[in-house]
């Protein structure tokens, strides 16, 4: 988003007068995370085969999402903002490298690779 965002400005500015006006939604941003979420339920919708006589609750609402990343300050930062029922798992497969968890921004789980991450989370998620 970032380097889309410059070439943007770059171009707006060069044949407009007046500087580009924008807002930017990215990552730590709570909204982004809840957008995630609203995608999430309307393809979980989309794709539910049962009969939605239940319990509509049910339907619209995640028990967990998992939000895997390896910058502490966006991706980890962003789901601890969000809140439930994001949970957080930190890898070590770039910007972070640390041996323990992030200090300012602790993760629910750190691991060192994305394998280990979607491991964790198909065994968390079959029991």
């Amino acid at each position: 988003m970032g380097a889309f965002r410059i070439a943007l400005e770059s171009v707006f500015n060069r044949i407009h007068m007046k500087p580009l006006e924008y807002t930017s939604f990215g990552k730590p941003n709570p909204f982004v995370f809840q957008a995630a979420g609203a995608i999430l339920r309307n393809i979980r919708l989309a794709c539910q085969t049962e009969d939605l006589s239940g319990d509509i609750d049910a339907i619209h609402a995640f028990r967990t999402l998992y939000m895997i990343g390896d910058n502490p300050f966006v991706d980890i930062k962003g789901a601890r903002q969000a809140g439930h029922p994001w949970f957080s798992i930190l890898t070590r497969t770039g910007v972070f490298k640390e041996r323990g968890n992030h200090a300012e921004f602790p993760a629910d789980l750190v691991v060192d690779t994305v394998e280990e991450a979607v491991d964790f989370i198909l065994k968390r998620e079959s029991s």
